[in-house]
């Protein structure tokens, strides 16, 4: 028998999640952190060779017209312009789970004994499903992210590099961040560097398989009442998955029950090779209506 977990500990209406342990006083004290006034791009450059899973469908982007109107013109609207100019623009299509990105708590549910599809706070998911993404816990609700930052550099931490469906466990974050001298606190994003980013420019080896993070590590972070976590792959768990048969485990247990959000495919190989392992940091996701996910504009202030 499937153990309840809802509703959620903030409350059955709640639709933040983790969200909620992001306080004014919370994010006075990260902006407080930045000394120096220098900022590291945690996002890839969406563009239309980049790795994305097959049932996330393509990236597609086109110049959809480019105009050059010499003085004199006449619009349709307008009337005459006595002045020449130029435009552009492009045309996208994109899977909201597309390059940095962040999960929202409406993208994975749980099957039932009896049947029913639950997404975060036990709502069921035939009740939320829309012809545009969901009724309920959308992205369009997803406020500001700024909080503390820590980052675990896993392969610093063994000294070596991580392969497909290598499994990272609460002890080696744990042994991470005691190597790096850094403590996590309650309200902190957790951003686990994997290695896997490595290969971003290889999709097929990109998407072939991935290291992440074990099934265990999701009490560890409702332990440690983070706020989310983010790697350097595109799915969080390691693939294949640590349980044969077992799919998306970490989602389940994160986005569905925990409501702490998931960050993917977060760029750290700079923050990485320049040690630092502690900052401000800020995200924000496209407030797209009924959005299961967003990309992700993601930064590090130090």
């Amino acid at each position: 028998m499937t153990e309840k977990w809802w509703p959620s500990k903030w409350g059955e209406d709640d639709i933040q999640g983790s969200m909620n342990l992001i306080t004014p006083q919370r994010i006075l004290e990260s902006l407080a952190m930045v000394k120096e006034g220098k900022y590291y791009d945690l996002s890839h450059v969406l563009h239309q060779d980049m790795p994305i899973p097959g049932f996330h469908g393509s990236y597609f982007a086109n110049t959809q017209y480019t105009l050059e109107n010499g003085a004199e013109w006449h619009h349709a609207i307008f009337g005459k312009m006595k002045n020449g100019y130029s435009a552009q623009n492009l045309r996208m299509a994109i899977s909201d789970h597309s390059g940095t990105h962040i999960d929202q708590l409406n993208h994975v549910g749980e099957q039932q004994e009896n049947g029913d599809f639950l997404v975060y706070n036990g709502i069921k998911n035939k009740d939320i499903i829309d012809t545009f993404g969901t009724k309920k816990l959308g992205a369009e609700n997803f406020p500001p992210l700024i909080t503390r930052g820590v980052l675990v550099d896993i392969p610093g931490f063994l000294d070596k590099d991580l392969e497909a469906g290598y499994c990272i466990s609460p002890e080696e974050i744990d042994g991470a961040l005691n190597k790096q001298g850094t403590e996590v606190k309650e309200g902190d994003v957790v951003l686990v560097y994997t290695g896997w980013s490595r290969h971003w420019d290889d999709a097929e080896k990109t998407l072939s398989g991935e290291p992440g993070l074990a099934k265990a590590c999701a009490k560890w972070a409702v332990d440690h009442n983070i706020v989310s976590w983010g790697t350097d792959q595109f799915a969080t768990d390691p693939l294949p998955f640590e349980e044969p048969g077992l799919a998306l485990p970490m989602h389940i247990e994160m986005l569905t029950k925990a409501g702490i959000r998931l960050m993917e495919n977060v760029y750290m190989d700079e923050i990485v090779r320049d040690k630092i392992y502690e900052f401000c940091i800020m995200g924000l996701p496209l407030k797209i209506k009924g959005g299961t996910g967003s990309p992700l504009r993601l930064i590090a202030l130090i």
